[in-house]
Protein backbone atom coordinates (compact mmCIF):
# COMPACT_ATOMS: atom_id res chain seq x y z
CA UNK A 1 0.00 0.00 0.00
CA UNK A 2 1.52 3.30 -1.11
CA UNK A 3 -0.13 5.71 1.43
CA UNK A 4 -0.85 3.46 4.40
CA UNK A 5 -2.67 4.79 7.46
CA UNK A 6 -2.43 8.44 6.42
CA UNK A 7 -4.81 7.92 3.51
CA UNK A 8 -7.52 7.09 6.07
CA UNK A 9 -6.49 9.44 8.89
CA UNK A 10 -6.16 12.67 6.90
CA UNK A 11 -9.77 12.75 5.63
CA UNK A 12 -11.03 11.95 9.15
CA UNK A 13 -8.94 14.76 10.67
CA UNK A 14 -10.19 17.20 8.02
CA UNK A 15 -13.82 16.27 8.80
CA UNK A 16 -13.24 16.68 12.53
CA UNK A 17 -11.57 20.07 12.09
CA UNK A 18 -14.43 21.26 9.88
CA UNK A 19 -17.08 20.11 12.34
CA UNK A 20 -15.34 21.74 15.30
CA UNK A 21 -14.81 25.06 13.56
CA UNK A 22 -18.48 25.39 12.64
CA UNK A 23 -19.76 25.07 16.20
CA UNK A 24 -20.58 28.21 18.14
CA UNK A 25 -21.41 29.23 21.68
CA UNK A 26 -22.78 32.61 20.66
CA UNK A 27 -26.37 33.79 20.58
CA UNK A 28 -28.55 31.65 18.28
CA UNK A 29 -28.79 32.99 14.71
CA UNK A 30 -32.50 33.75 15.20
CA UNK A 31 -31.63 36.37 17.84
CA UNK A 32 -30.91 39.90 16.61
CA UNK A 33 -27.39 40.85 17.71
CA UNK A 34 -25.41 44.08 17.96
CA UNK A 35 -24.77 45.34 14.46
CA UNK A 36 -27.91 43.68 13.12
CA UNK A 37 -31.05 45.65 12.36
CA UNK A 38 -33.01 46.38 15.54
CA UNK A 39 -36.30 44.56 15.91
CA UNK A 40 -39.67 46.26 15.67
CA UNK A 41 -43.25 45.04 15.85
CA UNK A 42 -43.77 41.43 16.99
CA UNK A 43 -41.15 39.51 18.96
CA UNK A 44 -41.38 35.95 20.24
CA UNK A 45 -40.05 35.06 23.69
CA UNK A 46 -39.41 31.54 25.02
CA UNK A 47 -39.32 30.93 28.77
CA UNK A 48 -37.58 27.79 29.95
CA UNK A 49 -35.52 26.47 32.82
CA UNK A 50 -33.37 28.64 33.15
CA UNK A 51 -33.49 31.09 30.30
CA UNK A 52 -35.43 33.94 28.75
CA UNK A 53 -34.87 33.80 24.98
CA UNK A 54 -36.34 36.63 22.90
CA UNK A 55 -36.10 36.47 19.11
CA UNK A 56 -34.25 39.81 19.32
CA UNK A 57 -32.04 41.61 21.85
CA UNK A 58 -31.79 44.93 20.00
CA UNK A 59 -34.91 47.01 19.39
CA UNK A 60 -35.99 50.26 17.80
CA UNK A 61 -37.97 52.51 20.10
CA UNK A 62 -41.72 52.21 19.84
CA UNK A 63 -44.50 49.74 20.35
CA UNK A 64 -43.44 46.09 20.55
CA UNK A 65 -45.74 43.11 20.99
CA UNK A 66 -44.20 40.09 22.68
CA UNK A 67 -45.66 36.62 22.12
CA UNK A 68 -44.39 34.93 25.28
CA UNK A 69 -44.52 31.13 25.54
CA UNK A 70 -43.70 29.09 28.61
CA UNK A 71 -41.75 26.16 27.14
CA UNK A 72 -40.60 25.03 30.57
CA UNK A 73 -41.86 22.41 32.98
CA UNK A 74 -43.03 24.86 35.68
CA UNK A 75 -44.71 28.26 35.91
CA UNK A 76 -42.74 31.28 34.70
CA UNK A 77 -43.45 34.97 34.09
CA UNK A 78 -42.07 37.59 31.72
CA UNK A 79 -41.17 41.05 33.05
CA UNK A 80 -39.81 44.01 31.05
CA UNK A 81 -37.73 46.31 33.28
CA UNK A 82 -36.16 49.57 32.14
CA UNK A 83 -32.94 49.99 34.11
CA UNK A 84 -29.42 51.33 33.84
CA UNK A 85 -28.08 48.27 35.66
CA UNK A 86 -26.83 45.18 33.84
CA UNK A 87 -28.87 42.07 34.66
CA UNK A 88 -25.92 40.33 36.34
CA UNK A 89 -25.48 43.30 38.71
CA UNK A 90 -29.06 43.53 40.01
CA UNK A 91 -29.12 42.14 43.56
CA UNK A 92 -31.43 39.25 44.36
CA UNK A 93 -33.05 39.67 47.78
CA UNK A 94 -36.79 39.82 48.37
CA UNK A 95 -39.83 41.40 46.75
CA UNK A 96 -43.47 41.46 47.80
CA UNK A 97 -42.65 39.32 50.85
CA UNK A 98 -40.88 36.54 48.92
CA UNK A 99 -37.15 35.83 49.02
CA UNK A 100 -35.13 34.94 45.92
CA UNK A 101 -36.55 37.80 43.83
CA UNK A 102 -35.21 41.15 42.65
CA UNK A 103 -36.92 44.28 43.92
CA UNK A 104 -38.66 45.59 40.80
CA UNK A 105 -39.44 48.89 42.58
CA UNK A 106 -35.78 49.78 43.21
CA UNK A 107 -34.03 48.01 40.29
CA UNK A 108 -35.70 50.11 37.60
CA UNK A 109 -39.10 50.75 36.05
CA UNK A 110 -41.43 47.85 35.29
CA UNK A 111 -42.94 48.68 31.88
CA UNK A 112 -44.99 45.51 31.56
CA UNK A 113 -45.34 41.86 32.51
CA UNK A 114 -47.38 38.79 31.69
CA UNK A 115 -48.04 37.53 35.20
CA UNK A 116 -47.60 33.82 35.86
CA UNK A 117 -47.76 31.54 32.83
CA UNK A 118 -48.55 27.86 33.31
CA UNK A 119 -46.66 25.25 31.29
CA UNK A 120 -47.27 25.56 27.51
CA UNK A 121 -49.23 28.82 27.88
CA UNK A 122 -48.71 31.75 25.50
CA UNK A 123 -49.61 35.34 26.30
CA UNK A 124 -49.29 38.54 24.31
CA UNK A 125 -47.81 41.67 25.91
CA UNK A 126 -47.57 45.04 24.12
CA UNK A 127 -45.30 47.73 25.56
CA UNK A 128 -43.91 51.06 24.39
CA UNK A 129 -40.12 50.85 24.55
CA UNK A 130 -38.17 54.08 24.88
CA UNK A 131 -34.43 54.24 24.09
CA UNK A 132 -32.25 52.73 26.80
CA UNK A 133 -31.25 49.54 28.54
CA UNK A 134 -33.78 46.89 29.59
CA UNK A 135 -33.73 43.54 31.31
CA UNK A 136 -36.24 40.84 30.34
CA UNK A 137 -36.62 38.31 33.16
CA UNK A 138 -38.67 35.93 35.27
CA UNK A 139 -39.06 37.08 38.87
CA UNK A 140 -40.62 34.02 40.45
CA UNK A 141 -38.65 32.98 43.57
CA UNK A 142 -35.23 31.61 42.60
CA UNK A 143 -35.70 31.97 38.84
CA UNK A 144 -33.77 35.23 38.32
CA UNK A 145 -30.71 33.94 40.17
CA UNK A 146 -30.93 30.70 38.17
CA UNK A 147 -30.30 32.67 34.97
CA UNK A 148 -33.74 33.71 33.74
CA UNK A 149 -32.74 37.18 32.55
CA UNK A 150 -31.33 38.85 29.46
CA UNK A 151 -30.04 42.39 28.76
CA UNK A 152 -31.55 44.19 25.76
CA UNK A 153 -30.95 47.54 24.10
CA UNK A 154 -33.47 49.95 22.61
CA UNK A 155 -32.18 52.63 20.24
Amino acid sequence: MKYGRWSVLVPILVLLATACSSSSTSVPPSVSQAGASPATGDVSVALNEWSVTPSAIAFSAGSVTFAVTNQGTMNHEFVVLRTQTQAADIPVASFEGETGRINEDTAGTNVGETGDLVVAATKSLTVDLKPGHYVFFCNLPGHYQSGMHVDVTVS
